[in-house]
């Protein structure tokens, strides 16, 4: 490149790290933060181009963090370090919500399940299945990923999440699973793998409370769904309990009836 070329793009480049750092990242474009990003990954080359790429081919900043590593190095341009310092954006954010939530002694409520969940499988781009176990208290006496892979491989995992419901002696368990694509629906294999779950669990008297499916910053509660009442009955008298609090807060905002 030649040395006027050089000099544009190292002004280019000052001009928008100190935007970053007196305007913060809201200030910024989707295009302009990844072009941003790629600087630690591309030294001398202008990466505003690269970036308008990767959001033509992925539509989204999201849709180019969730990319699979071959499908980001197709994008012209995009090499193997660059690659990387997009695949790791998600697992440094899903290390630290981990990280955040690892001093967690104890689950309350159905929602903090959720968000519990969401720390351990949000960002990753294989399925893996976290197990949590608890007292009846609801103290965390175990939690970790015990498969990685399509839930529906059941038989794989079933003995290791009753071993271990066992030598935990856990009153209580809590399953989730991430779906990479996004979608928090659950699949009939998510519905059918949750019944043989609880009845896997039943037989060392260990409860099953929930299956959370975890979809980027979307979570879903199979207890607090509805569709599986027969599974979880203790999550029918929660949701009537929210249903009633919303009621109350809708009243209390019309006010008294003149």
């Amino acid at each position: 490149m030649p040395k006027d070329g050089q000099q544009l793009h190292a002004g280019h480049r000052k001009r928008m790290r100190e935007r970053l750092l007196h305007e913060g990242m809201d200030s910024l474009q989707d295009h302009e933060v990844l072009e941003i990003l790629l600087f630690f990954a591309i030294p001398r080359q202008d990466t505003n181009e690269l970036a308008h790429r990767l959001l033509l081919r992925f539509h989204t900043l999201s849709g180019v963090f969730d990319a699979p590593f071959e499908e980001l190095r197709r994008v012209e341009g995009v090499g193997e370090a660059a690659a990387l310092l997009l695949k790791s954006y998600p697992e440094v954010e899903r290390r630290c919500r981990r990280d955040r939530k690892k001093n967690v002694k104890r689950l309350y409520s159905y929602e903090e399940i959720m968000e519990y969940a969401q720390s351990w499988l949000a960002g990753r781009s294989r399925e893996a299945i976290l197990l949590v176990l608890t007292d009846a208290a609801g103290r965390v006496l175990f939690s970790g990923v015990i498969h990685q892979g399509s839930v529906g491989a059941a038989e794989i995992y079933f003995r290791e999440l009753v071993r271990l419901a066992s030598s935990y002696d856990a009153a209580c368990a809590v399953l989730a699973h991430n779906h990479p694509s996004g979608d928090c629906l659950p699949s009939k294999e998510d519905l059918e793998t949750t019944r043989l779950a609880a009845d896997a669990l039943s037989r060392v008297n260990v409860t099953l409370l929930d299956h959370v499916i975890v979809a980027g910053d979307h979570t879903l509660s199979l207890a607090l769904s509805g569709a599986m009442d027969d599974v979880f009955p203790d999550a029918k008298a929660e949701r009537e309990r929210q249903r009633q609090k919303v009621a109350e807060r809708t009243k209390r905002r019309k006010g008294p009836v003149s």
